[in-house]
């Protein structure tokens, strides 16, 4: 189960993007799900693909194989009931 207080996130610039790397991604037997964009994001189709933090490497190098775009990569975290989200760096 992906944690819930600390993840990964990609952004897409469509709905059909985002769509085509979910499945993608379960096919290649990794954990993931599309979730509303964040709001501290403002770009894109308004859906991410939230996954493990320590696979964001390797789905962002499986999406780059298949050419699914998208519009970044991010580190989402809530502490002390606040979410910060910021850009991932890996």
């Amino acid at each position: 189960m992906i944690d819930r207080k600390h993840y990964g996130i990609v952004a897409f610039p469509t709905s059909q993007a985002a769509a085509a790397a979910e499945a993608v991604v379960l096919d290649a037997g990794r954990e993931c799900r599309l979730i509303p964009m964040p709001e501290q994001i403002s770009a894109g189709c308004g859906l991410v693909l939230q996954t493990h933090l320590d696979e964001l490497n390797a789905v962002r190098l499986l999406l780059s194989e298949r050419s699914i775009s998208n519009d970044g990569c991010y580190e989402v975290r809530f502490e002390n009931r606040k979410k910060s989200v910021e850009v991932w760096h890996d």
